[in-house]
C-alpha cells in the first residue's frame, strides 16, 4: 500500500485534487499532479499552493478536477495542498490601475493637444490655421 494515500481510508473529509503546474497548450495538455486536501471549497479553476523542492520549497498550481479517483497500491506519493491563492485582491488593484491609466491616457492626450494647439498658434497664428480646408474647432 502507497501510506501517503492512507488518510484517505481514515477521513471521508479527504480529497484528491489534481492541479497542474503549467497551462494547457493548444497541442498539448499539461501534466496533471494529484494532492490531497481537507478543505471543501477548493474547486476546479482555483489556484492553489502546494510544496515543491524549488525555490522557497512551495510553488502555485491551478486546480483542473476536484474529487478524482486515486489508486491506493501504485502510483506517486500525495503531499498536501499548503493553501489557496485569493486572487480577488490583486484582481480588483488591476482594475483600479487600469482605470487610473485611462484616466492619465486621457488627460495626456488632452494636454498634448492644448499643447501642439498653442505652438501652432504661435508658430502661425489663428487666421493662418482658421483657413486652412480641414480646420473645425468645434464651439471652442
Amino acid at each position: 500500500m502507497n501510506y501517503s494515500k492512507a488518510i484517505f481510508l481514515v477521513s471521508d473529509d479527504v480529497r484528491a485534487v489534481e492541479a497542474t503546474y503549467e497551462r494547457d497548450q493548444v497541442e498539448k495538455p499539461a501534466p496533471r499532479t494529484v494532492f490531497k486536501t481537507l478543505n471543501p471549497k477548493i474547486k476546479a479553476g482555483d489556484y492553489v499552493v502546494v510544496p515543491t523542492s524549488t525555490r522557497h520549497l512551495m510553488t502555485v498550481c491551478q486546480v483542473v478536477a476536484v474529487d478524482v479517483e486515486i489508486e491506493f497500491e501504485n502510483g506517486p506519493d500525495l503531499d498536501w495542498i499548503i493553501g489557496t491563492v485569493d486572487r480577488a485582491d490583486f484582481e480588483t488593484i488591476k482594475r483600479q490601475e487600469a482605470d487610473a491609466i485611462t484616466k492619465i491616457k486621457s488627460a495626456e492626450k488632452r494636454r498634448k493637444r492644448e499643447e501642439l494647439r498653442q505652438a501652432l498658434l504661435d508658430d502661425v497664428g489663428e487666421e493662418e490655421i482658421k483657413a486652412l480646408p480641414i480646420y473645425s474647432d468645434k464651439g471652442k
